[in-house]
């Protein structure tokens, strides 16, 4: 960030904290619960806690709160602000979308911009080779009543780089089958390297370089154990126009949703921050373009006993 956008960015941070219902979270750690003033080592201790929760630090770690003065000090003084320091206060003090996107709108265009890119994310030769280019990608993931993933619907539309019969849909699970709605048919289920899978998509026609085809294809789950509460879209070249809804059964909703970044498939999100669900209890994000990253949204269904 710059020096205004740090400016701005810790002045709202600091107005939010003195307001209810963020000011109880902190203030229930001092002895006075009224004060005017914010208490830093009382906010220290609330991302401490969000840290431990998400097993972000170490949970043993009692010195955890201390550590972080010097960089809450320095968030709130205007004088030092990053992104991810950010993204701690907002989803420590589960802030709610409006605050959260009025914060990332302050921190500047990197902060919540429509084009995410990162590094690399598999290693070389896991993947098969990349003979299209994406020109949009419409993804619909369902979660039934039981908690669990149930059906995936995926609208694709591709541009081919060089001559091209076939499109690798990668996935993540073995417990998936694979169903062609039109554009193609598909041919059965192989496995690669880090556990991910892979089933060949055939156009209906064999594509050369420069045409488009659309496809659509249909994921459904049976998984024998519960999976991550997670759907993420990972991409080691560029995808365009991309279109993201998670919807939650109205019998089993979530308790909090994200929407994350991931630096890779094997690691921990390296951003996340809240996200309200709409009146079709879906969650959705648009953005215009993705490269070399892993994006989606991850949430928190309790589980019956």
């Amino acid at each position: 960030m710059d020096k205004k956008s740090i400016d701005d960015t810790s002045r709202t941070l600091r107005e939010l904290l003195l307001e209810p219902p963020y000011a109880t979270r902190w203030q229930r750690h001092i002895a006075r619960r009224q004060s005017h003033a914010l208490h830093q080592s009382a906010i220290c201790q609330v991302i401490a806690e969000y840290l431990w929760a998400n097993d972000l630090q170490p949970a043993g770690d009692g010195a955890l709160p201390r550590k972080l003065k010097d960089r809450v000090y320095r968030a709130l003084g205007g004088q030092s602000l990053s992104l991810g320091t950010l993204r701690w206060f907002i989803e420590a003090f589960e802030m709610t979308p409006e605050h959260t996107a009025t914060l990332l709108r302050l921190a500047g265009p990197q902060a919540s911009g429509g084009t995410v890119i990162g590094g690399s994310l598999v290693s070389p030769g896991t993947l098969p080779p990349r003979r299209h280019r994406t020109v949009s990608l419409h993804e619909w993931h369902r979660v039934g009543p039981d908690g669990l993933p149930e059906s995936h619907r995926t609208v694709h539309v591709i541009r081919a780089v060089e001559r091209l019969d076939r499109y690798p849909y990668v996935f993540d699970t073995d417990a998936a089958t694979v169903r062609v709605v039109h554009g193609g048919r598909s041919g059965k289920p192989y496995a690669l390297d880090n556990g991910l899978y892979a089933v060949d998509i055939m156009p209906t026609t064999p594509l050369e370089p420069g045409q488009t085809a659309s496809m659509e294809y249909e994921t459904t789950f049976w998984y024998r154990t519960p999976p991550p509460q997670e759907f993420r879209r990972a991409s080691t070249g560029r995808i365009e126009n991309l279109d993201l809804r998670v919807q939650f059964h109205p019998l089993r909703l979530p308790v909090q949703v994200w929407w994350s970044e991931w630096p890779a498939l094997d690691q921990q999100p390296s951003m996340s921050e809240p996200v309200a669900l709409d009146s079709d209890k879906c969650a959705h994000r648009y953005l215009d373009a993705i490269e070399s990253t892993v994006v989606g949204f991850r949430w928190q269904i309790v589980q019956r006993r």
